[in-house]
C-alpha cells in the first residue's frame, strides 16, 4: 500500500515539473502601407494597397482591414509575394460595413517571413463624398486602413490627371498649404502626380491626408454640389492668335516644301528630255501631285509632333521623303548614225566644266540653313525641338542626293571627259606612247558626241592602227554607270594581228571602221583609272616593234667575240655558179 502511494507521488511530481512544448503560438506585425490612387477625369479611383507583414511564428491564417469605406468594390484576388520570391494567393471579402477580411488560401505557406499582400479595389470619390468643394477649389480626403500595429514610412501617392494648378497637402482645419507634410509633385504629360509620406504611423491610427485639388482635373465631375452655376458657364474662348499662327506657319511650311519639290522635278525633267529620256518620280504620280504630297505630309508632320504624336509625325515625314524622292529616268541610247573620228588639242577636249551650282541647290541650302535655325532657336522651349527638326529635315534630303547628272543619260563629250583626262595625264607621262583626245562628230551635227583616248606605240608594230580607250555606259536602277574599255585596231594579216591572236588566243575580233580592220575589245581587271591604264600600257608594250627598237639603241657592253683559228686549206672545190646575195630584213 504504501508503495503505491509512492509511485503515484512520484508520478505527480513528475507532470507538475516537466512542461511540453507549447504548439499554439503565433506571432505577426505589420511593418508598411504603401497604397497608389489613380484617379481619372469622372473622379474614379482605381487603388492598389500593399500592406507588409512580417511573421515571427505562423500560420498567418487571416487579417483584418479596418475602416474601408462600404462604397468600395473589392477585388476577391488578392496575390501575395513572399520575401524569397514566392507568389501566393489570398482571398478578400466583406465581414461587416466598415471591415474587410483577406483571408490566406494555404496558411502553412505563411509560417515565417516577411509578406506583401496587394488589396485592388474600385472606389467613386464623388458618391463617397470623398471629394467636397473648397471654395474656388476643391478637397481631397483620403485615410487609409487603421493600422494594426505601429511602423514608418506609409507612403500614399495620388496620380491624377493634369491641371494648371499642381495638387497639393493642405491642412484639415485651416486650408493651409500643410508645410509639415513630405510631399513631392511630379507634373507628367498628362498627368499629375502627387506622393505623401507619413514619417510614422502608431498602432490604431489611420493615415489621413486632405489634399487640395484644382476642378479642371477633373472634367467629367458634374456633380452640383462641387459644380457651382459659374463653373457650368462656357469656357473660355480658346487662344485663337496661337492658333491662327500655327495654321499659317504650316501652310507656308507645306508651300515652300511644294515648290522646291516641283521646280527641282521641273529642272530634272528639262534635262532630261534634252537627253532623250522621261523624269520618273519614285511614286507613280505625277509631278504636281507628289509636290503637293510633300509640302502636306511634312507640314502634317510637324503638327502631330507639336500635338505630342511623334510617331504619327515620323511615318508621315517618311511619306514626304518618298514623295520628293525622283529615280532614275527611263530612257535607252539611240542608235547612232555615221560620223568621222578627229583629234583634239587637250584644252579643247577637256576644257574645265562650269560650276554645278543651280538655283536649286541654293534654294535646298537656304532650306537647310533655316531648319539647323529653326533647331537652335526651339532648343530653349523644348530639350527635344533640335532632334524634332532634324527629322524632319529629312524630307528635304531627296532635293539633294536624287534628280542628279549621273542619274540622266550621258550626253556628249562632258560627261566622260573629266575620266579621260586623268587617264590622258597618266598614259602621257610615259614616253613611248603617243596619245591624242579621239572625238566622233556625227556627219549632220558640228558638236562631237563621244569622246575617247587614241594610243599608239611610238614605234608600231607594222599593222597597229590604234589603241583607244574610253567609257561604256549602261543603265542601272538608280542611274548610268560607266565602266572603261579598250579597243585594239590592226589591220587583217598584219603582224599586229598575228600578235593579239598569238598573245589573246580566244579573243573574238569584229569588223573594224575599214574592211580590212579587226578590233579586239578588252575590259580592264577593274573598272578604275590605274587598271585601265595599266591595260593600255601593256597592251602598247605587246604591239611595239621590237626590233626597231633594238637597232635604234646600240651594244654598248664589253664585246665578247672571240677570234677564230685559221682553217685549214681545203681541196678545190668544182667550180659553181655565185651563190644569191643575202636579202634584205623587211
Amino acid at each position: 500500500m504504501a508503495l503505491r502511494r509512492a509511485l503515484a507521488l512520484a508520478v505527480a511530481l513528475v507532470a507538475l515539473l516537466v512542461s511540453r512544448r507549447a504548439s499554439a503560438w503565433q506571432e505577426a506585425h505589420q511593418t508598411g502601407d504603401d497604397v497608389h490612387v489613380r484617379v481619372d477625369e469622372a473622379g474614379v479611383a482605381q487603388v492598389e494597397h500593399r500592406i507588409a507583414w512580417h511573421v515571427v511564428r505562423g500560420p498567418l491564417k487571416s487579417i483584418d482591414l479596418v475602416s474601408i469605406d462600404p462604397g468600395v468594390v473589392l477585388e476577391p484576388d488578392v496575390p501575395i509575394a513572399a520575401e524569397d520570391g514566392r507568389s501566393l494567393l489570398a482571398h478578400a471579402a466583406r465581414r461587416d460595413d466598415r471591415t474587410v477580411r483577406i483571408t490566406v488560401d494555404e496558411p502553412r505557406a505563411l509560417m515565417r517571413g516577411t509578406f506583401t499582400f496587394e488589396v485592388r479595389w474600385k472606389v467613386d470619390l464623388v458618391a463617397t463624398r470623398a471629394l467636397s468643394r473648397d471654395g474656388a477649389t476643391w478637397r481631397l480626403a483620403w485615410a487609409a486602413p487603421v493600422a494594426t500595429d505601429g511602423f514608418d514610412a506609409s507612403r500614399t501617392t495620388l496620380d491624377l490627371p493634369a491641371a494648371p494648378d499642381a495638387p497639393a497637402p493642405i491642412v484639415a482645419d485651416t486650408g493651409a498649404v500643410d508645410e509639415g507634410a513630405v510631399a513631392s509633385v511630379r507634373r507628367e504629360p498628362g498627368r499629375d502626380v502627387l506622393e505623401l509620406v507619413r514619417p510614422h504611423v502608431a498602432r490604431g491610427e489611420a493615415p489621413l491626408w486632405t489634399v487640395r485639388l484644382d476642378p479642371r482635373a477633373l472634367p467629367a465631375v458634374v456633380a452640383p454640389r462641387l459644380r457651382s452655376p459659374s463653373d457650368s458657364a462656357a469656357p473660355p474662348e480658346p487662344d485663337r492668335v496661337r492658333e491662327t499662327s500655327l495654321a499659317v506657319g504650316l501652310g507656308a511650311l507645306a508651300l515652300l516644301v511644294a515648290l522646291l519639290v516641283a521646280r527641282k522635278d521641273r529642272v530634272f525633267s528639262a534635262r532630261c528630255q534634252a537627253a532623250g529620256a522621261v523624269a520618273r518620280g519614285l511614286l507613280p504620280l505625277p509631278a504636281a501631285g507628289r509636290a503637293a504630297l510633300a509640302g502636306v505630309s511634312l507640314a502634317a508632320a510637324v503638327g502631330l509632333e507639336l500635338a505630342g504624336h511623334p510617331t504619327l509625325g515620323a511615318l508621315l515625314v517618311a511619306l514626304a521623303t518618298l514623295s520628293a524622292a525622283l529615280r532614275a529616268p527611263a530612257a535607252k541610247l539611240p542608235p547612232r548614225g555615221p560620223g568621222r573620228w578627229l583629234a583634239l588639242r587637250p584644252e579643247e577636249a577637256f576644257a574645265p566644266l562650269p560650276p554645278a551650282w543651280t538655283a536649286d541647290a541654293l534654294a535646298v541650302v537656304v532650306g537647310v540653313a533655316c531648319v539647323a535655325g529653326a533647331g537652335a532657336a526651339l532648343r530653349g522651349l523644348d530639350a527635344s525641338a533640335p532632334w524634332l527638326v532634324a527629322l524632319d529635315a529629312v524630307a528635304l534630303v531627296p532635293l539633294l542626293v536624287t534628280g542628279r547628272a549621273s542619274q540622266r543619260p550621258p550626253a556628249g563629250i562632258r560627261a566622260s571627259a573629266p575620266w579621260l583626262a586623268r587617264a590622258f595625264r597618266a598614259l602621257r607621262a610615259t614616253g613611248a606612247l603617243r596619245v591624242s583626245p579621239w572625238a566622233r562628230v556625227p556627219l549632220e551635227a558640228s558638236a562631237p558626241d563621244e569622246l575617247r583616248l587614241l594610243v599608239v606605240p611610238r614605234v608600231a608594230m607594222p599593222g597597229v592602227v590604234g589603241i583607244e580607250v574610253g567609257l561604256a555606259w549602261s543603265a542601272s536602277p538608280v542611274g548610268w554607270v560607266a565602266s572603261p574599255e579598250l579597243l585594239a585596231r590592226v589591220l587583217d594579216g598584219s603582224a599586229a594581228a598575228a600578235k593579239l591572236a598569238r598573245d589573246l588566243p580566244g579573243s573574238r575580233t569584229v569588223t573594224g571602221r575599214r574592211p580590212d580592220e579587226r578590233v579586239v575589245r578588252l575590259l580592264p581587271r577593274a573598272p578604275s583609272h590605274a587598271s585601265a591604264v595599266a591595260l593600255a600600257r601593256g597592251l602598247a608594250a605587246a604591239l611595239t616593234d621590237r626590233r626597231a627598237a633594238a637597232a635604234d639603241s646600240p651594244w654598248t657592253a664589253a664585246d665578247r667575240r672571240v677570234a677564230r683559228a685559221p682553217a685549214t686549206p681545203a681541196a678545190p672545190a668544182t667550180p659553181t655558179a655565185p651563190a644569191a646575195p643575202p636579202r634584205a630584213a623587211a
